[in-house]
């Protein structure tokens, strides 16, 4: 009998068994209905939002969002903050720029529903005017506050942009869940739902998914989750298409936030904690495979270096409208060669090989960062509002930053208060003599220490440790400047290590409780809904709260007292409000509540630009002009390109021309000089100020003081007719005629 020919060995998949051992599944379908329904209940009163915080210079400010697709090219090429830059006369602002358009072209792709503008991003006159018949109607107040208005237009489509939101952190905690359970906690079902369970219901998350804008930390959780998954997966199964899924999420995870970097390093932790790699730590270094790690990281890294050095040199040696450079986004390319020839040869093992394609995918990311942003600021970073440590001594600096770590330390195990700033003044400088500073470093040193003891231990605690730490160092500003004290949004990855820890902590614990399993299953559910009551109400609460400006700033203004961004926005939003109908019978209350909070605001950052333009507003509005056109000048000393500050100032002189004209029609002459005379201090370069106090002077016969105006007026604009005009006129007034000489005798 001939022998049997064997086909190839196909792969063999274990059957995925049932371990849940407090939760009463019956099936792998339950957790997930479990996760979608929790997810819908926590996060569906925010579907009433509308923006709120920096929600519009990312989506409804931004014009190349506001074009729909036809702006997604100038997402991708540029920084996310080009289009807030460009409206408000500035330079770049925060170092390192920001990048992560992934989430940007989300929105832009969600414009095309709502309802898009391609030409130039921008909302047109009237663009509340649906049905076009010229006339407000009720309907057509989106925001029903009674005023007609952009802000009518910028909210249309908000309710689906929040259900975006929701549908993606529920898509996002699926996956993570789907990853915990296949491969790290693959026998202990309990703890991957659990861990994942607390992260969809912590209420720390809600400003990142009441926040519209905080999507890119969403998207972040959904592809790390992928890239964590395809990875393992590979390390299982050695499939090329595996091999590019995995590198292909990683990229999406980069271009979701720059935060997905520290997946370099735990990806190595995960295996190593959960056996997928094996070598002992003691006798790596002198190992083969710790040599050929070192080759390839050193490869990439001083390629990494090579780009940024060009990168900088093209940033600061760049003149002003000259196009930069653009050799340096040839570099990516140029390092996949190298690379493939250089490391093909390296590589023996599937953890070297998925490692290698990792790094081939954080230097073509870094290329397109490049591309896009500018590595130093246009402008040095002098306002303290994204510079919280400005005024800080080095020692200050870190003290504070080490309190800070504290800080978001007992948000995790205690999320109460909550608030959106925790900007300058809100934290207080702290120095190494601080109690809360040592308590601080000795807590994280100490986690630090068990951490590393518990990855050599290969327990899972150690990687739940790694986890935290790793992105708590992108956002502690100990690696680097973020431009912010601290955020509770900034803490979404982080929770990850830490949902891990306190699930295991909760399992640990009932299952030493005395008792049958039905005792201790009754201990661990009640222990669960008080958990999720708790949860969904202060979920339920913060997001009432961001439905927008109006309503997130006078809720935190009683949080952070002393923020200056939150008392500045609380002040604009009570002027604001003067006008709604809601307000409008208590209007001169509200406003004398909005310039108490702005008055306290610049008490605490007397350079604050806001607060000085909205303490003009709010004077204006109450007919101080005095004090309105001297936080204007203060406001236009700060910055004096400031755009808004133009609208106002427009909108305010030709008041004051209006008036002086009414009162010189009345005959009240020097009333309306004292109107008129305001127009040339709000502004010398307009001529028509200048004619028209020329003007109440000459019909107030003083010729002196019109002919003085009327001057200065043709300085500014030489072809001015009327001011010729009326300069003739006064010749011929104040010159007197020669008298007729009689005829001599003959």
């Amino acid at each position: 009998m001939a022998k049997q020919t064997t086909s190839a060995k196909q792969p063999v998949f274990k059957e995925l068994k049932n371990t849940f051992h407090f939760f009463p599944f019956k099936n792998q379908t339950a957790p997930f209905i479990v996760i979608i329904l929790l997810g819908l209940i926590f996060n569906l009163t925010s579907l009433h939002n509308e923006y709120a915080l920096d929600d519009g210079i990312i989506i409804h400010q931004n014009d190349h969002v506001i074009k729909g697709v036809k702006g997604i090219k100038d997402i991708m090429t540029k920084d996310a903050y080009e289009s807030f830059y460009r409206r408000m006369n500035a330079t770049d602002q925060l170092a390192g720029g920001r990048y992560r358009p992934l989430s940007v072209v989300s929105f832009a792709i969600e414009q095309e529903f709502i309802g898009a503008y391609p030409k130039d991003g921008l909302y047109p006159a009237q663009c509340w005017d649906t049905n076009g018949n010229k006339v407000n109607d009720v309907e057509e107040d989106t925001n029903d506050d009674g005023v007609f208005n952009e802000v009518d237009c910028q909210v249309k489509g908000a309710s689906l942009r929040h259900f975006v939101n929701i549908i993606s952190l529920i898509i996002g905690v699926m996956l993570l869940y789907l990853f915990f359970r296949n491969y790290i906690f693959k026998e202990w079902h309990d703890l991957a739902f659990l861990a994942a369970l607390i992260f969809l219901m912590h209420p720390i998350h809600s400003e990142a998914i009441a926040n519209v804008k905080s999507r890119d930390e969403i998207f972040s959780l959904i592809f790390i989750s992928l890239t964590f998954f395809f990875s393992f997966k590979y390390m299982h199964e050695k499939s090329n298409k595996t091999l590019f899924w995995a590198a292909f999420n990683f990229l999406l995870a980069l271009l979701s936030k720059e935060y997905a970097v520290v997946l370099v390093m735990l990806i190595p932790i995960a295996f190593y904690v959960f056996k997928e790699i094996d070598f002992d730590p003691k006798t790596f270094i002198k190992s083969k495979e710790f040599k050929q790690a070192l080759y390839l990281f050193g490869t990439f890294f001083a390629c990494a270096i090579l780009m940024l050095m060009v990168k900088r040199n093209s940033d600061m040696h760049i003149l002003p409208g000259q196009k930069p450079t653009t050799s340096y986004w040839l570099f990516p390319f140029v390092y996949l060669i190298v690379g493939v020839f250089l490391i093909g040869t390296k590589i023996k093992t599937k953890f070297a090989t998925l490692m290698s394609w990792h790094f081939f995918i954080m230097l073509f990311y870094l290329g397109m960062r490049l591309v896009a942003v500018k590595l130093k600021p246009g402008v040095p970073d002098t306002e303290i509002l994204n510079n919280p440590y400005l005024l800080a001594t080095q020692h200050e600096q870190w003290a504070t930053k080490v309190y800070v770590l504290l800080k978001y330390f007992t948000l995790c195990w205690f999320p109460h208060p909550l608030s959106s700033d925790y900007s300058f003044n809100t934290i207080q400088f702290r120095t190494f003599a601080s109690w809360d500073t040592l308590v601080s470093l000795f807590l994280h040193l100490g986690l630090v220490y068990v951490g590393v003891k518990l990855i050599l231990r290969k327990h899972l605690l150690g990687f739940a440790i790694a986890v935290y730490f790793a992105f708590l160092l992108m956002i502690g500003n100990i690696l680097m400047d973020i431009g912010a004290t601290m955020g509770e949004r900034l803490l979404f990855h982080s929770t990850i290590g830490f949902v891990i820890a306190f699930a295991w902590l909760i399992l640990k614990g009932v299952d030493k409780i005395p008792g049958s399993l039905m005792a201790k299953r009754a201990v661990f559910f009640l222990l669960l809904g008080t958990m999720t009551f708790l949860y969904g109400c202060k979920t339920w609460e913060r997001n009432w709260d961001w439905k927008n400006d109006i309503t997130l700033f006078l809720k935190d203004v009683e949080t952070v007292p002393n923020s200056v961004l939150v008392l500045g926005n609380a002040g604009a939003r009570y002027i604001d409000l003067s006008d709604t109908k809601n307000f409008v019978a208590h209007r001169e209350e509200s406003l004398e509540k909005g310039i108490k909070y702005l008055k306290h605001a610049i008490e605490l950052h007397p350079r604050y630009v806001n607060g000085y333009l909205n303490l003009g507003l709010g004077s204006y509005k109450l007919k101080r002009d005095r004090d309105a056109l001297f936080y204007w000048k203060q406001a236009e000393y700060l910055y004096p390109n400031n755009p808004y500050l133009r609208n106002y100032y427009i909108v305010f002189y030709n008041d004051l021309l209006n008036r002086g004209y009414q009162k010189a029609q009345r005959g009240q002459l020097d009333s309306a000089i004292y109107e008129l005379r305001k127009t040339i201090i709000l502004d010398k370069l307009n001529p028509e100020g200048f004619y028209n106090l020329g003007g109440a002077y000459y019909q107030n016969k003083q010729y002196d003081k019109a002919k003085l105006y009327w001057e200065q007026c043709l300085k500014i604009k030489p072809d001015h007719a009327q001011a010729k005009a009326g300069l003739a006129t006064i010749v011929t007034v104040t010159v007197p005629t020669t008298p007729a000489q009689p005829a001599a005798k003959k």
